[in-house]
């Protein structure tokens, strides 16, 4: 039994019982799905990584390259590299710490000039939200992008011209970032906004809405965590965005918690429900299948997906923050057919 410890936000993120459960992180059996064509891939989970709670390395943002995952510990604003084969981490850099209960690092991505992006929540004035740039090489961070309204940076998505598009689970709104660091509203919608109160009530003392990002046939597709759903935004020809609209939910009891969000090689939809310690299959069709879920699960929180294998976090926050057996992780997800 873990001790009960002080991530730096275990007051955020307060969650349902049935998603506090005493987990332990043996590889799952393969689960198959009904779902409309192509034929349903057999998804096979094994625990890629493992980190240690006690030292408060939950990693909630991660993102693959040259096969190497790179895991952003939320709590302590690190970044390790880690070798999939072998499942050995390294550390490769850092972004300013966060202050206790008041901040924690999202989402990674890297940009086409090599650098590693970082995104910091930050509700406490000494230290600045934002975007953060990391040289190639690794190393320690330093500010790309800020702006007075982006407290609660998330999901992160470059398009070809190099823009960044970045969630906001507070302003319930998509910012583009241009490659100088300006940053500008794209989208923003009713639809994108949090409510603590939706789905019986996160526990939480704010709203937690626009998280998860992905883009697929020049359209955005947004999670929304409080709300339970999947909202999305076309991209017009001249660049800006077109009107919110709902693509799949509000659904309680299949997409609260909704965080992650990726695309397979098909182009469905691969989503993470951190307060359900599941994944989900949205495809294309509408169909909705299990990806993983069970022992193997333990709040996931950001997806990559590479080749035909999905690589997922373990945040593992639920049970970290309320002292019960924890896995904070990578897992491999691989899909057969």
């Amino acid at each position: 039994m873990n001790a009960k410890l002080n991530l730096g936000f275990s007051c955020l993120f307060v969650l349902a019982s049935a998603a506090c459960s005493d987990d332990s992180t043996p590889a799952s059996a393969p689960v198959t799905n009904p779902d409309a064509s192509p034929p349903a891939p057999t998804w096979t989970t094994a625990v890629r990584a493992t980190f240690d709670p006690a030292a408060g390395q939950l990693p909630e943002g991660v993102t693959v390259k040259d096969g190497f995952a790179y895991a952003g510990f939320a709590p302590l604003g690190e970044i390790v590299k880690v070798d999939l084969q072998s499942g050995k981490s390294t550390p490769f850099g850092s972004i300013p710490k966060p202050v206790a209960n008041k901040g924690f690092m999202t989402g990674l991505t890297f940009g086409a000039d090599g650098m590693l992006y970082a995104a910091l929540v930050s509700f406490d004035p000494s230290v600045q939200p934002g975007i953060y740039r990391l040289p190639a090489a690794g190393g320690q961070g330093t500010l790309f992008a800020k702006d007075a309204n982006m407290i609660f940076p998330n999901g992160l998505v470059f398009d070809a011209a190099g823009a960044l598009f970045v969630t906001d689970s507070a302003a319930g709104a998509i910012y583009k970032i241009d490659p100088t660091g300006a940053v500008a509203t794209w989208g923003s919608s009713p639809l994108l906004t949090g409510d603590r109160n939706a789905c019986g009530g996160s526990g939480n003392g704010f709203d937690i809405g626009a998280n998860g990002l992905v883009v697929r046939d020049n359209t955005f597709y947004a999670t929304n965590t409080d709300k339970g759903a999947i909202v999305s935004f076309a991209i017009q020809a001249d660049g800006t965005a077109g009107p919110g609209e709902l693509t799949a939910g509000p659904d309680c009891a299949t997409f609260s918690g909704a965080d992650g969000i990726t695309k397979d090689s098909d182009g469905n939809l691969i989503i993470a429900i951190n307060r359900q310690n599941k994944i989900i299959r949205l495809a294309r069709s509408g169909a909705i299948a299990l990806v993983a879920g069970g022992d193997a699960v333990d709040f996931p929180a950001s997806l990559d997906w590479n080749g035909s294998t999905l690589i997922a976090t373990n945040f593992a926050l639920a049970n970290a923050s309320s002292g019960k057996p924890a896995h904070p992780g990578l897992l491999g997800i691989t899909a057969t057919r």
